[in-house]
C-alpha cells in the first residue's frame, strides 16, 4: 500500500513539473513572439518617418534683359559716366544680387512714340532675334506721345485734352505687348509708366496732375490684361519734397536733365532704376529659374 502511495505521489509531482515546463515554455515563447512583432512595428514606424526631399529647381547661370522703348531706354539725359540709363543700372543690379551672367541689348529710340515702336518690333530682325531668348522684358512708352500732343495744344493743353489722348494710347499699347507677347510668351515684361516732367511749367494746366494719373492708371489696366506683364509707377518718383523746394528756388527739377528739363539725369536714372529693380526682385520666380 505504501509503495502504491508513493508511485502515485511521484506520479503527480513528475505531471506538475511537465505542466510548469509546459507553462514556462509557452510564456517565454509568446513574449519573444510580443517582442520581435514590436520591434518589427517599430521598424516599420521608423520607416514611414523617411521624408522626401523636395526637389530643388535650378537657378539660371545668365540672365539676358531685352528694353524697348524710347529716349528713357536709350538713356537720353545720363552722364556720360556711367550712360545706358536705367538699363546699364538694371544689368549691373541684377548680376551684382543674384551673382549670374548678366547681358543687355537696348533697343531704345529717342523720340519714338507708341506707333513707331510698334512698327519696329514688327520689321526689326534684331528684336526678333533676341526678345525670344529674354529672361526679362522691359519697356518704356508714352512720353513722346503726350509731348506730340504738348506741341499741338501748347498753353491751350486741358486735362481732357491728355484724358482723350490716353484713351488713344492705351489701345496702341495693347498692340504694342500683345506684339512683344507674339515673340516671347513667358519672359515677364516690365511695363514703365510715364512721369510729369511738367509740375513747373504746366501748373496752369486745369486738372493736368490728375490727367497724369489716370493716364498711369490706364496703362496699368492694359498691362494687367497681358500675361507676366507688370506696371512699374513712377509718376510721382521726381516730385518729392527736395525737388519742390529746389525748383521753387532755381526753377530746375533736381533730379532730371538740365539738358532739356525732361529726361532724367543721372540721379534720376539711379532713382527709376531702383523702383524697377524692387518690381523684378518680388517677381524672380518668374525669369530667375529654368
Amino acid at each position: 500500500m505504501k509503495k502504491k502511495t508513493v508511485w502515485i505521489i511521484s506520479t503527480i509531482v513528475i505531471l506538475l513539473l511537465v505542466v510548469a515546463g509546459g507553462g514556462y515554455y509557452f510564456v517565454k515563447t509568446h513574449s519573444e513572439s510580443v517582442q520581435t512583432t514590436q520591434e518589427k512595428d517599430t521598424t516599420t514606424k521608423k520607416v514611414k518617418k523617411i521624408s522626401i526631399k523636395k526637389k530643388v529647381v535650378p537657378k539660371k547661370k545668365d540672365i539676358s534683359i531685352v528694353a524697348i522703348g524710347d529716349s528713357l531706354t536709350e538713356g537720353i539725359g545720363d552722364s556720360k559716366s556711367v550712360g545706358g540709363g536705367y538699363v546699364t543700372r538694371l544689368k549691373k543690379e541684377v548680376g551684382s544680387k543674384y551673382k549670374v551672367k548678366a547681358t543687355s541689348a537696348n533697343f531704345g529710340v529717342s523720340g519714338n512714340t507708341s506707333s513707331q515702336i510698334i512698327d519696329r518690333i514688327s520689321f526689326d530682325q534684331k528684336i526678333h532675334k533676341a526678345l525670344p531668348d529674354a529672361d526679362i522684358i522691359t519697356v518704356t512708352v508714352g512720353g513722346n506721345d503726350f509731348m506730340h500732343l504738348l506741341k499741338k495744344k501748347g498753353m491751350d493743353l486741358t486735362g481732357k485734352d491728355i484724358a482723350t489722348e490716353q484713351q488713344a494710347f492705351d489701345q496702341r499699347l495693347g498692340v504694342l505687348l500683345a506684339d512683344i507677347r507674339h515673340y516671347n510668351a513667358s519672359a515677364p515684361i516690365y511695363l514703365i509708366g510715364i512721369y510729369n516732367p511738367f509740375s513747373i511749367y504746366l501748373s496752369n494746366v486745369k486738372d493736368a496732375q490728375t490727367a497724369f494719373v489716370n493716364w498711369g492708371k490706364g496703362s496699368a489696366q492694359v498691362a494687367s490684361s497681358v500675361n507676366d506683364t507688370y506696371y512699374v509707377d513712377i509718376n510721382n518718383l521726381y516730385q518729392t519734397n527736395y525737388a519742390d523746394k529746389k525748383a521753387q528756388k532755381t526753377g530746375i527739377n533736381p533730379y532730371l536733365s538740365n539738358d532739356d528739363h525732361f529726361h532724367p539725369n543721372a540721379k534720376g536714372y539711379d532713382m527709376m532704376t531702383a523702383k524697377v529693380f524692387d518690381e523684378i526682385q518680388n517677381t524672380k520666380k518668374e525669369w530667375l529659374y529654368k
